[in-house]
C-alpha cells in the first residue's frame, strides 16, 4: 500500500525534508539484471544521501537531477528503469510533470513521488498516473528500497512475460520453417512473424545469388513510409552492405546514426534493425526490419529475438537450398535414366513427355497436387526403364513380335523394378513401373492384379500409355488417328482399363481439346 502517513520506525533527521540512511541488506537488483535510475530532487542534500545509499548497490547506475527541466532532459537521453521524484521541485512544474513525461516515454518505468507535503489529491493523481508509490518526507531508506525493489521485480517479470512471449512465437515460427522445404513459403513465414510477433511495421530477406553473390530482394511485406524504407528495406543503403561485410546486425534510428553507443541520444521515432543470415559461417543474406518508437525502447530481448529469427531463417533457407540442390540432382539422375531408353528406342521419342503431361492431366481432374504429381512426374519418366534389358532386335523390330519376344518384352517391368529397388528416392515410382501393363480384368502382368488390387497410379499410366501407344509411330506400325484410340479405350473401358479413369480422361480430353500434347511436341 502506499505511505501516506509519516512514519518513523528509526531515527529521523532534523526536519522534513531529511531522510534517515539505512544499512543495505540482500542486494536490490537481482543478478544480471543493470537498471538506469534517476533521483529528482531540487534539495541537494537529499540527492547526496540518495544517492550514496542506492550506490551501494552494484547493478544500479545512479543519474540526479535538480529541477524538471533536467530531468525531463535526462529521461530523453537514455531509457530510465526507476525514478524517484521529489513533488515541488521550484517553480512551476514538480515531480508530478516529470512522472507524468516518464511514463509517456518509458510505459513500463518504476516511478516513486517523494514529498513532505503530502495531500490526499496529490497521491490519488500521482497513482492515476501509474506511479509505483508514494512516500513522505521523513522516510526511512530501508522502506524506499523495498518499494524499489519491488517495482524492479515487477518490472523484472514483466520483461520476462514478454521475451517467454517472443520466444514461443519463435518456436512456433522454428517448428513451422522446420516443416517446409519450399524456399518461397518458409521466406513468408518469418517476415509474417516479423510484422506479427516482432513488432515490425515492415521487413524484407535479402538473399545472396549461389552464383554471383549479389544480393537479391527475395521477400518484403508491410508499410514503406518513405524513400529511406524502401533504400533500407531493398538493401540499396549503407547499411546493409556493412552487415554483409562485418556479419554482425546494426540497430539505427530513423536519421541512418549507428546507436549501439549506449551513451548515445536519439529523436527519431522509427528503428531500422539488420541482421545477417549466417550459415556455415557464411553471409547467405540479410535480414532487415523496421519498428516504430525510438531505439532506447527497443529492449535487449526484443533485439535478441530479431536475432533469433533471423538464425533460424537462415537455417531453413540453407536447408531449402541444400534440398533443392538434392532434389535437381535427383531430377537430373531421372532424366539421364529415361534418356538411355529412348536413345535406344528411335520411334517413342518424346513418348515419355507425352505420357507424362496426359497422366498429369488425369490427376489433376482427381485433385492430385504436391508430392502426388511429383511422384506421378517421376514414375511416368521412369516407367519403361526396365527396356534397357530388352534386347534391341526385339525393342525395334519393324514387324509383329513372335511369342518369345513377347515374353521378354513382357519382364520390362520387372526389370525396371529391379532397377530402382533399393533407391530409395525412386521407390514412389514403383507402382508405375510395375503395374501400367496390369489390366482391370486381371489378366495384365507382371502380377496379374485386377480392379482397384491395381494401384492407382498403374490405372492412370494404362490410360495415358495406351492413348500415346495408339496415335504415336511405332517399328511395325505408323500412329492412327485420335477417333481410334478414343474408340479403343472406349471399348476396353471395364476390361482393360479402369472405367472410371477412363471416364476421366475423356472428359478432360474434352475440356482441354489435346492442349497438352501440343505442349510436349
Amino acid at each position: 500500500m502506499p505511505n501516506l502517513m509519516g512514519f518513523d520506525g528509526g531515527k529521523h533527521s532534523g526536519n522534513a525534508d531529511k531522510c534517515t540512511i539505512m544499512t543495505a541488506s540482500a542486494p536490490l537488483v537481482s543478478q544480471g539484471l543493470l537498471a538506469n535510475v534517476l533521483v529528482v530532487d531540487d534539495d541537494q542534500d537529499i540527492l547526496q544521501l540518495i544517492s550514496e545509499y542506492l550506490s551501494m548497490e552494484p547493478n544500479l547506475r545512479l543519474h540526479t537531477a535538480c529541477s524538471c527541466d533536467e530531468a525531463i532532459a535526462k529521461l530523453k537521453a537514455r531509457r530510465v528503469d526507476v525514478l524517484l521524484a521529489d513533488l515541488y521541485l521550484g517553480g512551476e512544474s514538480s515531480g508530478v510533470d516529470v512522472i507524468r513525461t516518464a511514463r509517456e516515454l518509458y510505459p513500463d518505468i518504476v516511478s516513486i513521488l517523494i514529498t513532505g507535503y503530502p495531500t490526499v489529491e496529490t497521491a490519488i493523481s500521482v497513482l492515476k498516473l501509474g506511479a509505483s508509490d508514494y512516500f513522505i518526507k521523513p522516510f526511512e531508506f530501508e522502506a524506499l528500497r523495498g518499494a524499489v525493489r519491488r517495482g524492479l521485480e515487477r518490472l523484472r517479470l514483466a520483461r520476462e512475460n514478454m521475451q517467454l512471449r517472443e520466444q514461443l512465437a519463435i518456436s512456433r515460427l522454428m517448428q513451422a520453417v522446420g516443416s517446409s522445404v519450399e524456399l518461397n513459403e518458409i521466406l513468408e513465414m518469418i517476415i509474417g512473424t516479423a510484422l506479427r510477433e516482432l513488432s515490425a511495421e515492415a521487413a524484407s530477406i535479402l538473399l545472396r545469388h549461389e552464383t554471383t553473390g549479389e544480393l537479391e530482394l527475395r521477400g518484403l511485406d508491410g508499410r514503406i513510409s518513405g524513400n529511406s524504407d524502401a533504400d533500407f528495406l531493398y538493401g540499396r543503403d549503407d547499411v546493409t552492405e556493412s552487415v554483409v561485410q562485418t556479419g554482425r546486425p546494426k540497430i539505427i534510428d530513423g536519421r541512418q546514426i549507428d546507436l549501439f553507443d549506449a551513451t548515445a541520444t536519439d529523436s527519431s521515432s522509427r528503428v531500422f534493425i539488420s541482421h545477417p543470415l549466417l550459415a556455415r559461417g557464411a553471409v547467405i543474406g540479410v535480414f532487415n526490419l523496421i519498428r516504430s518508437g525510438r531505439i532506447r525502447d527497443i529492449t535487449e530481448g526484443a533485439f535478441r529475438s530479431a536475432g533469433l529469427v533471423a538464425g533460424q531463417a537462415a537455417v531453413a533457407i540453407e536447408n531449402a537450398r541444400l534440398y533443392k540442390n538434392l532434389h535437381g540432382a535427383y531430377l537430373d539422375t531421372i532424366a539421364a535414366l529415361a534418356n538411355a531408353i529412348e536413345i535406344r528406342d528411335t520411334f517413342t521419342r518424346g513418348h515419355t513427355d507425352r505420357v507424362k503431361l496426359t497422366a498429369e492431366a488425369i490427376a489433376r481432374k482427381l485433385g492430385w497436387d504436391g508430392d502426388q504429381l511429383f511422384d506421378l512426374w517421376m514414375g511416368c519418366t521412369l516407367h519403361d526403364i526396365g527396356k534397357i534389358g530388352v534386347p534391341d532386335r526385339i525393342l525395334n523390330k519393324p514387324g509383329t513380335l513372335t511369342d518369345d519376344e513377347f515374353t521378354m518384352m513382357k519382364t520390362h517391368p520387372a526389370i525396371g523394378a529391379k532397377i530402382i529397388e533399393g533407391i530409395p528416392f525412386l521407390e514412389p515410382a514403383l507402382p508405375y513401373i510395375l503395374h501400367h501393363h496390369e489390366r482391370w480384368d486381371g489378366q495384365g502382368y507382371p502380377d496379374g492384379l485386377a480392379g482397384e488390387e491395381i494401384p492407382v497410379g498403374g490405372r492412370i499410366l494404362a490410360v495415358a500409355d495406351t492413348f500415346d501407344a495408339i496415335i504415336s509411330d511405332r517399328p511395325y506400325r505408323r500412329g492412327r488417328p485420335i477417333e481410334l484410340a478414343i474408340e479403343e479405350l472406349t471399348t476396353h473401358s471395364g476390361k482393360q482399363f479402369d472405367p472410371e479413369i477412363v471416364k476421366i480422361f475423356l472428359d478432360v480430353l474434352v475440356e482441354h481439346n489435346l492442349s497438352w500434347l501440343l505442349r510436349a511436341r
